[in-house]
């Protein structure tokens, strides 16, 4: 047997071993959850990961999700795949907040430094996303950031400003475009310049 034929074999088998894994664990996922997702996050366990970041009671977080410094995050907070959170300026996620797929909070930014030659720092700014807030897909929240409790921050957004309770941000730069008005079960989206409501 050559060389490259004996280096082979052990990968083989790992290779063999991965998809006999996958296989098992993918009929769990989909029967349990109708989902099929890469192996690592069938296998890892969200609230478990949450809480060895000292995330508050409930809060569940992807494994493909990217933490740098040390968030404050409350209870029963859902962080969705592909997310960043940057919190090497400061970064604080309040109880009930809701983080979608791909969503990215940055607390810190190399753009003066840059465009600068390196005369000026890195700018870090912290981030405060408040109770019960929903970030939509893809949206984007810059440093020095507040978003109000029990607001929603549209999918693809960039936040660039303050964002008050209870409002509706969409668009690039986000900008308010409705309200959240009522309590529990009554509470309904009322939209200012269309006059909608959902």
């Amino acid at each position: 047997m050559s060389r490259r034929g004996a280096k082979t074999r052990p990968v083989g088998r790992l290779k063999a071993s991965f998809e006999y894994s996958r296989a098992g664990v993918a009929r769990e996922m989909r029967h349990k959850w109708n989902r099929l997702l890469p192996l690592d996050e069938m296998l890892g366990d969200r609230w478990k990961k949450a809480s060895l970041l000292e995330f508050g009671r409930g809060t569940s977080i992807y494994e493909n999700v990217y933490v740098y410094g040390k968030p404050t995050v409350g209870t029963d907070v859902w962080i969705g795949p592909l997310t960043i959170l940057d919190a090497t300026g400061g970064l604080e996620i309040g109880d009930g907040s809701e983080i979608s797929c791909g969503v990215m909070i940055f607390t810190h930014s190399t753009h003066l430094r840059t465009v600068s030659k390196r005369q000026i720092d890195i700018v870090r700014e912290p981030v405060k996303i408040g109770k019960h807030v929903y970030i939509g897909s893809g949206a984007i929240i810059l440093p020095g950031v507040t978003v109000g409790d029990r607001s929603i921050i549209g999918a693809g957004a960039i936040v660039t400003c303050d964002i008050s309770e209870r409002r509706v941000a969409f668009g690039v730069p986000a900008r308010i475009v409705g309200n959240v008005l009522g309590e529990g079960s009554s509470t309904r989206i009322v939209y200012d310049r269309i006059g909608q409501q959902r």
